[in-house]
């Protein structure tokens, strides 16, 4: 693995953002949901393994996703910068995040996509590449404005929309699913101090809001996670 467990220690510390502890328990949730919602197989119990014990949880793991996991180090340190400098959502912090997420895993990584891809069974086909940048750009400056300036219901819906209309893009040839979370985790530890997680025993409800565009579902969805989130992060 590219980063080690002391490594993301020293930089959740070093932001201030989250505490150490809180900040290696949302490590591993949101990549062990994160990583499970597009197929990794590996267990919470497993994921934890990795992270915390720095052990292969299970011989024979495939080492890509191991890699799913681990790389998670750098997305989550990557963020609470971000959110430590009051950096806003720029093209090039997607892309970083990207980056940290695929290393090891794709070439292209932190790259937009060159050649036209889809998404296995759903009803939309993603945004050509050609015109990629250009609504990438768009999506920032409104997603940034929005994350700066919304509020209460209003926050929620924007945070909803903009992750849908994200997946919509589909900017990157693997991994957007990846991101598309990693960014919300940005917005919302950045609005409010803790992460809404998607949980993989949502992956059926949460892919159907995301094939019809529904966002009053999906902004119930994050308003679940955030109120179960405060309590674990007042709890810790």
């Amino acid at each position: 693995m590219t980063w080690t467990r002391q490594e993301f220690l020293a930089e959740a510390a070093g932001s201030g953002v989250l505490s150490p502890e809180y900040a290696e328990d949302v490590l591993v949730r949101l990549a062990h949901h994160s990583a499970a919602i597009e197929g990794n197989t590996l267990t919470l119990a497993d994921t934890v393994t990795l992270l915390v014990d720095e052990r292969v949880p299970v011989a024979g793991t495939p080492v890509r996703e191991l890699y799913e996991i681990a790389n998670h180090y750098q997305a989550l340190a990557r963020i609470l910068s971000a959110v430590a400098d009051g950096e806003p959502l720029t093209t090039s912090l997607v892309r970083d995040l990207h980056a940290a997420l695929m290393d090891h895993l794709t070439h292209e990584r932190g790259h937009y996509k060159t050649s036209s891809n889809i998404v296995t069974g759903a009803s939309w086909q993603p945004a050509p590449p050609a015109h990629v940048p250009e609504l990438m750009r768009q999506w920032v400056d409104q997603t940034e404005w929005q994350t700066a300036n919304l509020d209460n219901e209003a926050l929620l819906e924007a945070i909803a929309a903009a992750h849908i209309a994200f997946e919509r893009i589909h900017p990157f040839s693997d991994g957007n699913g990846r991101t598309g979370r990693a960014i919300i985790a940005w917005q919302t530890i950045r609005r409010f101090g803790f992460p809404a997680i998607v949980q993989v025993t949502q992956r059926p409800a949460y892919i159907t809001m995301l094939d019809t565009q529904d966002t009053p579902a999906l902004i119930r969805l994050l308003a679940v996670a955030l109120a179960d989130e405060a309590t674990r992060r007042a709890a810790t």
